[in-house]
């Protein structure tokens, strides 16, 4: 149940293993098991997950501006089972904490580039602190044969996703660029924060252990720096969105393809400035305020699998988002990505992945903005190789290649090193 519970929250995979293991090369975790205090605490009802996520990254030609810095954040997972605490059954409460330490090339490589998932939370730029981006209960329950879960309290959207799509990997894992996992940015014009109050419900398929239909529904009023009241949250309106992925397998080997729905009942400019990304025109007059809304489409399909061991795969994932031309300042996006996991049988926890990415601006954003801001649509390619030290430590080597949304920039070029350690 804890495995399940795991997947559709968006907790990561490493806060299911135990921290066993008599050497410190070999153990799951750095600190091991804490003399034993580890496993009783999980036998008891809670599980604690810890990890160090370091970043350094250059844009060494290209972009906005030749600049490199080094940050990171620092991740604290509490999940309480409350069926071993007190007897609730199919109960849990989920904490996600961060802290967030350095800088960060976010705004060197482009507004809409988004180089480092990582980085983005709680708050980019030279934001410095400790924050609960996510403190949720939720409840399992048997539906119709099958297992369902309601969700509620402050939703880390970061988490949210990757519980929507299990293999993301937060930017601690996978790729570091978020267009290279998600049809990301058309979404950024309707959901104004990676922090929202509210509450999902999802059908959770068993035999695939991922979320396949359900709703969401969140307000509009970023919290992942605060804790604004629930009312002024919902002030503004809601954002509501639904999903159904359609499951198989070929050859043994499973795919999906998943529809995603949302729309706000917000009215918002294209140019309303946003806590987590910068959008270009900020100054510039627009009181044509609509309610946005958008359609994605996915297709993921694993493509080969070692027999017998299948966490050794080689995955496909592609996907796309169209929404209106305006009040977004993004009207289509479109992505795809390969990524192994284990393809060598002498290194079975090795990750490598390639991906490209397009996103196009909408036309009435940019005309809007063209006094000050001559745009583009604009397109990247990220590939990265993931070397596990051990268990515990994981360094990534990423290289990403964006032309940005700023017509007269060229090509940035963006090296990077990420040093990933499970405590």
């Amino acid at each position: 149940m804890l495995a399940l519970a795991l997947v559709a929250t968006g907790a990561p995979s490493y806060a299911d293993q135990p921290a066993s293991g008599d050497s410190i090369w070999t153990r799951d975790k750095l600190t091991g098991d804490w003399g034993g205090l580890r496993s009783d605490l999980s036998k008891k009802g809670i599980d604690i997950g810890l990890r160090l996520s370091g970043y350094g990254q250059k844009v060494t030609s290209g972009g906005r501006d030749q600049n490199g810095e080094s940050g990171g954040t620092m991740d604290y997972r509490f999940n309480f089972d409350a069926d071993k605490l007190f007897g609730a059954k199919g109960l849990s409460f989920n904490v996600h904490a961060r802290t967030r330490f350095g800088e960060d090339i976010l705004g060197d490589a482009g507004n809409f580039v988004i180089p480092n998932t990582g980085m983005m939370m709680p708050a980019p730029g030279d934001y410095h602190g400790t924050d609960v981006t996510g403190l949720t209960a939720s409840q399992y329950f048997p539906l119709f044969g099958g297992l369902a879960n309601v969700t509620l309290g402050k939703l880390d959207i970061v988490d949210t996703v990757n519980g929507f799509f299990p293999n993301l990997g937060y930017g601690q894992e996978g790729f570091w660029n978020i267009n290279s996992t998600v049809s990301a940015l058309p979404w950024f014009g309707a959901v104004q924060g990676l922090s929202l109050y509210g509450a999902m419900g999802v059908t959770i398929n068993q035999e695939y252990k991922m979320p396949q239909s359900g709703v969401v529904v969140t307000g509009t009023q970023n919290v992942a720096t605060s804790w604004g009241s629930l009312s002024d949250s919902f002030d503004e309106g809601a954002w509501l969105a639904a999903f159904h992925r359609f499951l198989w397998k070929m050859d043994d080997k499973p795919g999906y393809f998943m529809v995603f729905v949302g729309g706000s009942t917000r009215k918002q400019a294209s140019t309303d400035p946003h806590d987590f990304i910068h959008v270009p025109g900020q100054g510039i007059e627009n009181t044509e305020r609509l309610k946005p809304w958008d359609v994605a489409l996915y297709l993921s399909q694993e493509i080969w699998r070692a027999e017998g061991n299948p966490d050794r795969k080689v995955t496909f994932l592609t996907g796309g988002t169209v929404g209106p031309d305006n009040p977004q300042f993004a009207q289509f996006n479109f992505f795809a990505n390969v990524e192994t996991f284990g393809l060598v049988n002498s290194r079975p926890h090795d990750r490598m992945g390639v991906a490209g990415w397009w996103n196009g601006l909408s036309p009435q954003y940019k005309d809007l903005v063209s006094p000050v801001a001559d745009l583009r649509n604009p397109y990247g390619f990220e590939v990265y190789y993931n070397f596990a030290i051990n268990k515990w430590t994981h360094l990534t080597a990423d290289l990403q290649l964006a032309k940005n949304e700023w017509a007269d920039d060229d090509v940035a070029v963006i090296p990077g090193v990420r040093l990933v350690i499970d405590f």
